[in-house]
């Protein structure tokens, strides 16, 4: 028992250790560039068109230059880094990647200010849960929200929404598309 105990340790610790040696020296240009390949094949797949001018490595994972994505909306920003969370992944036994971004708009009829902000994103079978979300432009959103795997809609959501003046009047519109409530002048995601 005690012999059998030692070699699970062992193989732990050499899979820790492999795993560790392999983010270490991750090519992670590369590896974006790989990223950004499927994510463009799979998203033309559902009728969406990305763009991007380059993708360049960091310490820890990588940053996409000028991504565009086009579809029932158009968003864009100027630069999106990527790192993925390697101990919080073998932790949670599924998928955790820290996404920052700069310089985002999106256009929907007009173009609107997304500006700075960021998500800790965890994806498992059923679901991909978009945490710590926050952005800084006229148009901002900051909270939580859960998108289902399966229908890809929004499952559970408590996140508040600011939007320019010239758009509040398309809100209620939006209803029938988001799960937004209004209380007190502002606008909120919420499903639970």
């Amino acid at each position: 028992m005690k012999r059998t105990l030692i070699n699970i340790i062992k193989i732990l610790l050499f899979a820790v250790g492999f795993v560790c040696a392999v983010w270490v020296f991750m090519p992670w240009r590369e590896a974006g560039k790989f990223a950004m390949s499927v994510a463009h094949s799979q998203l033309q797949s559902r009728g969406m068109r990305v763009g991007y001018s380059d993708v360049s490595g960091e310490n820890d994972g990588f940053t996409v230059h000028n991504l565009t994505l086009s579809g029932m909306a158009n968003i864009s920003f100027s630069s999106v880094t990527l790192r993925p969370r390697i101990l919080a992944s073998i932790l949670g036994l599924a998928p955790v990647c820290d996404i920052s971004f700069r310089g985002g708009s999106v256009q929907i009829g007009q173009v609107m200010s997304i500006g700075d902000g960021g998500v800790l994103v965890t994806v498992n079978r059923n679901e991909a849960m978009l945490e710590q979300l926050h952005t800084n432009g006229d148009f901002s959103l900051n909270g939580y929200m859960t998108i289902d795997m399966g229908t890809r809609k929004i499952g559970r959501a408590d996140a508040r929404l600011d939007v320019p003046e010239q758009f509040a009047a398309n809100m209620g519109m939006m209803r029938n598309f988001l799960p937004l409530v209004q209380e007190g002048g502002r606008w909120y995601l919420r499903r639970k």
